[in-house]
């Protein structure tokens, strides 16, 4: 099985067997996740209509493993094209990096709000921060009715009052209030990240976690540090990601099932996560998949070392 784990990075294989063995991994671990969000579903029904932090979870996971299914059908199907009546399949080892890079920020964001806090209290500000930064995100698109605009923007502003008074009081609302102010009120741009409180010379201070930086906290891997660059290098309209795409091989050398393989592996890092917050979440897998299943999910969900 660890031959297997390893085996979409090992150039010595066929690069058809490297791509069968990431699909044959992404099935795996789609099955696993799938039973546990059906399983959290139909027995968790009443706690996920009233406790929204648990709907939410919920919510991440299913909109991850939707995305993840879209970048293995693109990945196994391909894109082809039709030119004069004849079909031209597009080789590009690059298409699916954006569905990659959101599931990546997913898990981030997932990490951020219910496993990196060390209190309640952390857990509260870090959640009414992301809750105010998303709402943000609304006030600049609504209908050009004017007085319909007024009054749902002046709904948005409220909420988002409320959401600050909730931060300011508690003990870390007040210790970090000037930056907290500075970065939540109505009229500063939302930006993206996460928050993490951190103590120096015994003072509370907090700090915005980047997408970019967030591998540090998630994997002990040095490789990581140049990963989301690339990412991004090949979602946006970025100069050296339009070269390397002009200049990428013409034939699969193994790597297009890469993105897929790296997706595998942040949805089941985000099951992994997602199982500590339901009752006996982690009894569940052991219950339901052989130990060769569970072998490559908790692999995956770590990122394998290449040795």
């Amino acid at each position: 099985m660890a031959a297997l784990v390893l085996s979409p990075t090992n150039e010595k294989l066929p690069p058809q067997q490297r791509l069968e063995n990431c699909l044959a991994m992404s099935d795996l671990i789609t099955k696993m996740v799938t039973f546990i969000i059906c399983h959290t579903i139909v027995d968790f029904e009443d706690d996920l209509m009233h406790d929204e932090r648990l709907s939410v979870a919920n919510a991440f996971l299913q909109r991850v493993t939707s995305t993840h299914l879209c970048n293995h059908k693109l990945t196994k199907e391909g894109i082809s094209f039709k030119y004069k009546g004849e079909e031209f399949h597009l080789h590009e080892e690059f298409k699916t990096m954006t569905l990659t890079r959101s599931v990546y920020e997913h898990l981030v964001m997932f990490y951020f709000l219910y496993e990196h806090p060390k209190s309640t209290e952390e857990r509260s500000v870090a959640w009414n921060y992301w809750k105010i930064n998303s709402k943000k995100n609304f006030l600049d698109f609504f209908p050009t009715d004017a007085e319909q605009t007024s009054e749902e923007q002046d709904h948005v502003q409220a909420d988002i009052e409320a959401l600050r008074k909730e931060i300011f009081d508690t003990h870390i609302g007040q210790q970090c209030h000037k930056v907290l102010d500075e970065w939540t009120k109505i009229g500063k741009a939302a930006k993206p990240g996460c928050l993490e409180f951190y103590k120096e010379e015994e003072q509370l201070k907090v700090r915005r976690i980047t997408y970019g930086q967030a591998w540090k906290y998630l994997f002990d891997k040095e490789e990581m540090m140049q990963f989301y660059r690339h990412l991004s290098m090949h979602c946006h309209p970025i100069y050296d990601g339009l070269l390397q795409y002009q200049s990428q091989a013409q034939t699969d050398e193994g790597y297009d099932g890469i993105p897929l393989y790296l997706s595998s592996c942040f949805l089941a890092y985000l099951c992994r996560l997602f199982l500590k917050q339901i009752s006996q979440g982690n009894k569940l897998l052991k219950q339901q998949f052989s130990r060769q299943e569970l072998y490559v999910f908790n692999a995956l969900a770590q990122l394998p070392n290449d040795e």
